[in-house]
């Protein structure tokens, strides 16, 4: 009859706790990182999805700021333009300014250039001839009759010594000819100065009005004084179409969500950027405290992991040490009792086990004479030289186990069970006969071997009771031919 592996199976349940605890923890650690990973990269989209929508109101206001800008400097030109043209004899600059038709908080100089490009009259005093006839805006409207408000690259003025843009107009004469210039010089850092708000941009925050002829009007960034007619340095040139998803910007190598705003009517493109650092540095902060609490946990889990497998390897070692000796014969350290015949049920339960096991019972001869005659010390040497000869013999044969005293059983598994069991008695009573090397001058001890094969109907017990009835018929036989110190062996059917 089979006995219920109940420790094996609890043994199995603490292997499976072991791997599963670890694995557990894996678990727990990889849910709880990647709901921290995708719920920070939700906050830093949303973040940078914010910092955009400011950019683009930014470049909306700037739009505002510098059409309002150009617009005044066009009003202005177009006034004087209009004055002159309808009286040039008697047209006067200074009681335009006089009566404060000229703002001096948008137009830094006005100035009106004959049709030869001298200057006739100015808002700044000026002295001797001054020829503008080479200037890009006066040859623009020479040249085309329809330019409309023509805005330069920014110069140095004839006039004022002062950097300055000029917003400029045609001045026709009654016939329709060419009769001058009207010029109205704006200061380029007030399209960005005049609107530059610390609050809004932070400290690295960058705003910039660029021509669409490939130069830049005016750029100011963080409290660096405004940049006024660089050439227009590669990737900004990308802004007049679209708006990057980041900008590195050439200048200053800072990082930047931009936005732009293109005026049509000026060719101007307005732009303004906010510093993603910046941008992100609240995320930072959630970041690195999100961080150092994933970490916290982990650390913990981990620790917690380590000690729960800890236990576990600890219990089952002791599991292990309290099988093998409950399973385990302490003098021979051969299977005992209980453990040889639970794995002669394991060997019967195989659905083609009859004719494929074996059982070989082994008892030795007069072994209660050498205990009273040597003592329990001299029986247990014997025991374990004749259970290590008989582990030997057998090999991966089989399974030698101690039934107790000095009766052992050896149960073989072979496909031609009956042929293999006698091979190894045969082989056993060989094994026994070579002397013992005894320190009790004890040299040879003769044994007993019972033999049986399953068949149809048996179960261990009856496989047990064949081969002990067996050893009993040879150690009988034995007795009637008082041979003493030979082993020999019976199989039992």
């Amino acid at each position: 009859m089979t006995r219920p592996p109940h420790d094996a199976n609890n043994t199995k349940s603490s292997r499976r706790a072991l791997i599963l605890a670890p694995m557990l923890v894996v678990l727990i650690l990889g849910i709880l990182w990647m709901t921290i990973l995708l719920r920070l990269q939700v906050e830093k989209a949303a973040v940078i999805r914010d910092t955009r929508a400011a950019a683009r109101t930014l470049a909306d206001a700037l739009a505002t700021h510098t059409l309002k800008t150009v617009h005044d400097v066009d009003e202005i030109a177009l006034l004087v333009k209009f004055g002159y043209e309808s009286a040039p004899k008697a047209f006067d600059l200074a009681r335009y300014q006089a009566y404060g038709l000229i703002s001096a908080d948008t137009a830094l100089q006005v100035t009106i250039a004959g049709a030869e490009g001298h200057v006739i009259a100015s808002t700044l005093p000026f002295s001797g001839a001054i020829d503008l006839s080479d200037r890009e805006h006066f040859r623009v409207h020479r040249l085309r009759a329809n330019s409309g408000l023509f805005i330069s690259q920014p110069l140095l003025g004839r006039i004022s010594n002062k950097w300055s843009i000029q917003g400029t107009r045609r001045i026709n004469r009654r016939d329709g000819s060419f009769g001058g210039v009207v010029i109205v010089s704006e200061n380029p850092s007030y399209l960005t100065d005049g609107f530059y708000n610390s609050a809004a941009l932070g400290e690295h925050g960058m705003i910039a009005v660029l021509s669409g002829r490939g130069f830049m009007l005016s750029r100011r960034a963080g409290d660096a004084p405004s940049r006024i007619g660089d050439v227009l340095p590669k990737g900004y040139a990308t802004l007049r179409k679209t708006d990057p998803d980041d900008f590195p910007d050439p200048l200053d190598h800072i990082e930047r969500v931009v936005a732009s705003h293109y005026l049509e009517q000026y060719g101007l493109t307005v732009v303004a950027g906010l510093s993603v650092n910046e941008a992100l540095d609240d995320y930072f902060k959630m970041r690195r405290v999100y961080v150092i609490m994933a970490s916290a946990i982990s650390l913990v889990l981990v620790a917690l992991s380590t000690w729960i497998t800890a236990l576990i390897l600890k219990m089952l070692k002791g599991k292990e040490k309290l099988r093998h000796l409950s399973q385990t014969d302490r003098l021979t350290d051969l299977p005992n009792r209980g453990r040889i015949v639970d794995l002669l049920d394991e060997a019967i339960a195989a659905p083609d086990a009859v004719g494929k096991v074996g059982a070989i019972f082994v008892d030795l001869d007069r072994f209660k004479e050498l205990n009273d005659t040597f003592g329990h010390q001299c029986g247990d040497d014997i025991l374990a030289t004749v259970a290590a000869r008989l582990r030997a013999t057998v090999q991966g044969r089989g399974v030698v186990g101690r039934l107790g005293g000095d009766e052992f059983l050896i149960v073989i598994k072979a496909e031609s069970a009956a042929v293999v069991v006698k091979r190894i008695a045969d082989e056993l009573s060989a094994a026994l006969q070579i002397p013992l090397n005894s320190r009790w001058e004890v040299d040879l001890i003769g044994a007993s071997l019972g033999v049986s094969v399953m068949e149809a109907g048996d179960d261990s017990s009856e496989l047990i009771r064949k081969a002990d009835f067996a050893m009993y018929e040879a150690k009988n036989r034995r007795s009637l031919r008082n041979t003493p110190a030979k082993t020999s062996f019976v199989v039992g059917l």
